[in-house]
């Protein structure tokens, strides 16, 4: 290989200056399609609220998707339950067979099924998210979560991650570490 070829490849790899993260540049572009979850719950807005609440308890996912037929209108997450039924419940009654689309944050981001890992970090990252819908036009097909891009990375690079100690400059004074 020229040098020139060489100074060509490695000015393709380079990160661009925007971006606040030193990953290669191949995970970033990594289709949503490699990690999102098609395990999610989602319900209608007519749906109690009780029994909203008992399916997020189930799913342990942190979220529900709230759609009328396949198209996502709200979601309620941990964060709303704890911001407007737990504090709602300190001085006045809140009706747990309220219907959900009555609480739930009707404003979501979503992503496209075309979107990459770069797309939704970003997007967690700026909005302080922890679960993303997935649509393909207005249709939901799948979501997101914080411990789903976890988990890719971890599965995409074990050596990288599951090897290195808690603080990598630290020396052990005994081999076995202790």
């Amino acid at each position: 290989m020229s040098l020139e070829e060489r100074r060509a490849r490695a000015a393709r790899v380079q990160l661009m200056p925007a971006d606040k993260t030193d990953a290669p540049r191949g995970v970033r572009n990594d289709s949503v399609k490699n990690f999102a979850t098609e395990n999610f719950v989602n319900v209608k807005p007519a749906t109690p609220l009780k029994e909203a609440l008992a399916l997020m308890q189930q799913d342990q996912d942190g979220c529900i998707i709230v759609c009328e037929g396949e198209r996502v209108i709200g979601m309620l997450t941990e964060s709303d339950v704890l911001t407007k039924i737990v504090n709602a419940q300190v001085g006045m009654h809140v009706d747990m067979n309220a219907p959900v689309g009555a609480v739930m944050a009707s404003e979501v981001a979503t992503l496209s099924s075309e979107a990459t890992l770069g797309d939704v970090v970003r997007l967690m990252n700026e909005r302080g998210l922890r679960n993303i819908p997935v649509v393909d036009g207005d249709r939901l097909v799948s979501a997101i979560s914080v411990l789903d891009v976890i988990t890719y990375l971890a599965e995409s690079y074990p050596k990288e991650t599951m090897n290195l100690p808690p603080v990598p400059t630290q020396v052990m004074e005994t081999q076995e570490g202790g």
